[in-house]
């Protein structure tokens, strides 16, 4: 951690104005803000406000996350995900971002994450790369803000990303974090969600992992195999040859699970 005077924001380079609107910021505690914010906090006209904004920005006091939406700079560095998940929402922290936070991979994970139910594009700040993926508002759910910023629980991170293999690193990398995972999850709270996410073909490919693994309760895979997808389903669908079906699941598998 940065000591107090490390912390402290250097007004060498700003105004008198500019020093006081930083203060202000960081007195009031606001995590993100725009116009409209620091228009109530002055009593600056617009285009006062847009110009003092678009200054501190290229002075590095500020940064810009999207349009009209701007955080202070030690802020983005020390608090990275509550800042982007108070600039994005709704928004959630998923993926392989939070199988990293989680410590399921070793992996160290650069691009931040999110779920929205909005559809937004990818966002660039600096070094970091922030994606957005789409969800339907009937599978955003299974989130929380206890760590102080929106993430995904852990079963709930386990479900997305076999849903989107390719981010969490494919087929492999998953069955690695499913492994050191699954014993700390609530087995019930991730077959409850797995189910709400109402798709079958990952039901079944979940299933089968479990059921391969040795990780879920007879109890838990006889309440997925109810739910299984009804016609057959490739285990990774970014995988090639088939090398085998498996009709307690309907999966046609195309990796070799046990060798990972």
């Amino acid at each position: 951690m940065k000591n107090s005077q490390e912390q402290s924001i250097n007004y060498k380079t700003t105004s008198k104005n500019e020093a006081r609107l930083l203060e202000t910021i960081r007195s009031e505690g606001l995590l993100t803000f725009g116009v409209d914010e620091v228009k109530a906090l002055t009593g600056w006209k617009k285009t006062r406000v847009h110009n003092t904004l678009s200054t501190l920005t290229k002075k590095g006091h500020l940064v810009k996350i999207k349009r009209n939406t701007y955080t202070l700079e030690n802020e983005f560095f020390e608090k990275t995900f509550e800042v982007i998940t108070d600039a994005i929402k709704p928004s959630y922290i998923s993926f392989w971002t939070a199988l990293s936070y989680y410590g399921f991979t070793e992996q160290q994970v650069n691009t931040i994450q999110l779920v929205s139910t909005k559809q937004l594009k990818e966002l660039k700040i600096g070094s970091k790369s922030i994606t957005i993926t789409t969800f339907k508002p009937s599978r955003f759910f299974g989130y929380d803000n206890s760590q102080g910023f929106v993430l995904a629980e852990k079963e709930k991170a386990l479900i997305d990303s076999l849903y989107q293999l390719e981010k969490c690193g494919g087929l492999e990398e998953y069955i690695k974090c499913l492994k050191n995972g699954y014993e700390g999850l609530d087995e019930q709270k991730f077959t409850k969600y797995l189910i709400r996410f109402e798709n079958r073909s990952l039901i079944s490919r979940t299933g089968f992992l479990l059921e391969e693994l040795g990780l879920a309760e007879k109890e838990t895979l006889k309440k997925l195999k109810e739910q299984r997808s009804k016609s057959y389903v490739l285990l990774d669908p970014g995988g090639d040859e088939i090398q085998d079906h498996n009709s307690d699941w309907n999966v046609k598998i195309n990796r070799e699970v046990q060798q990972i």
